[in-house]
């Protein structure tokens, strides 16, 4: 893993950060919706892995892609898991009340293993 919870550098980085999601999977879909409802600005473009382009934006496998919600920085950055959600935070309002709480020593640990259980429980489940 790259330093700063980077899993990746993207060779075709998106105009606007993308959050990669699996578009099979009815859990991953209705959080990306409650996403939608806290950016109200659209800062974020919403992409499933499946539509066509997705993993040359990320730069990564549709594998890799299919076993964690992933978010490309404008940069080329790329962050999997909860280290993606982390960096959604980065650009909706408020959110930088969550990217605090992750800074916190041992925070963001604990959460890469709760979303580890949460995709293992709920998916993915798409094809």
């Amino acid at each position: 893993m790259l330093s700063g919870g980077r899993v990746a550098e993207s060779t075709c980085p998106p105009e606007q950060p993308t959050l990669i999601y699996d578009g099979g999977c009815g859990f991953c879909r209705r959080w990306v919706e409650r996403a939608r409802i806290l950016d109200r600005r659209q800062a974020v473009k919403m992409m499933s892995f499946q539509d066509e382009g997705a993993a040359i934006v990320a730069g990564r496998s549709v594998e890799a892609l299919r076993r964690a919600v992933h978010l490309v920085r404008p940069d080329g950055a790329v962050f999997a898991g909860a280290a993606a959600t982390r960096e959604f935070f980065r650009y909706v309002p408020g959110g930088w009340l969550v990217r605090a709480f992750g800074v916190v020593p041992g925070v963001m640990p604990v959460a890469e293993r709760v979303y580890e259980y949460v995709a293992r429980r709920w998916g993915p489940v798409s094809d």
